[in-house]
């Protein structure tokens, strides 16, 4: 669903675990890749993908593999503790996809992106991000955005209680507004609470609570008919349950199921592209792998 693209990213480059999305990896164990080089992948499956808080699909099967690689290029202390690049893919398959009939139908998205992150004074990372968004079956014109990310480790001071605070400002840099003809501009703050419901040496059992308020900045969240803007695009709270796969040795990689749902409040703008609904519950699945 994309909800965590962008903390995926942060998480796999900075600590190997999954906002995911946006879904959470399980901490590294024995036998795990410890090189300069690791790998996150996994496949969610979705009863509605919404980017942002807009309407793309809510019928049909829909599933969405992703990928990337991130190279560690730096590791010290003083001020800047690391420096990590990453490379990587997300696609959207959707059953309900209309498409160009001489394309593959079903293949509604593929999103490209490269950035890099740094880990700042041990509790701070910042990043920079580029995504191009393609459609293979020019259900939507390309666009292309930069975004920048500065997140905050508060476990030393919450522990348990840790929010992991985040924010993320995104422009849009060519091809088609989000909503509307003009490029936007958005900005996003989210939280990621949890806590583990099951403690177990194998099958911890664990539960995190993804709160996300997107809002636009600038023509992000334009009205389709009368191109006014509005601030508030949406707002995301989730419930959604993780469980590592010990089963799979641990030489492949942390392996996790999870499960959960989302539920959305929309804006303004954001009802009239998606139908006049103002609410939604969304269920997703998925399994990760970091490596």
């Amino acid at each position: 669903m994309r909800y965590g693209k962008w903390a995926r990213m942060t998480l796999v480059t900075s600590a190997l675990a999954l906002a995911g999305l946006f879904l959470s990896a399980s901490a590294v164990r024995a036998g795990e890749n410890t090189g300069r080089i690791s790998l996150n992948a996994g496949v969610d499956f979705t009863t509605a993908y919404y980017f942002r808080g807009i309407l793309q699909e809510k019928n049909g099967f829909i599933a969405q593999p992703y990928g990337d690689v991130t190279f560690n290029l730096y590791e010290g202390s003083n001020g800047i503790n690391s420096v990590d690049a990453t490379l990587g893919l997300w696609n959207s398959f959707q059953e309900k996809s209309p498409g160009d009939p001489d394309d593959p139908k079903s293949w509604y998205e593929v999103d490209l992106y490269g950035g890099v992150t740094m880990g700042l004074f041990e509790n701070w990372t910042v990043g920079g991000l580029y995504t191009a968004y393609i459609s293979p079956n020019d259900s939507f014109e390309t666009t292309q955005e930069v975004a920048f990310s500065l997140a905050y480790d508060d476990s030393d001071l919450l522990g348990a209680l840790a929010l992991s605070p985040q924010v993320l400002f995104a422009v849009e840099v060519q091809g088609g507004g989000a909503t509307g003809p003009d490029l936007g501009t958005y900005f996003q703050l989210s939280f990621e609470p949890g806590l583990t419901l099951i403690e177990s040496e194998d099958y911890p059992l664990h539960l995190s609570i993804p709160l996300t308020l997107g809002l636009s900045l600038d023509d992000y969240y334009q009205d389709p008919v009368t191109g006014d803007d509005s601030t508030f695009g949406y707002f995301d709270g989730g419930l959604v349950f993780s469980v590592p796969l010990a089963f799979i040795p641990a030489d492949f990689g942390s392996w996790d199921f999870s499960a959960g749902v989302h539920f959305l409040a929309l804006g303004d703008s954001t009802q009239a592209i998606n139908n006049g609904d103002s609410f939604e519950a969304i269920g997703i699945f998925g399994i990760s792998l970091a490596y």
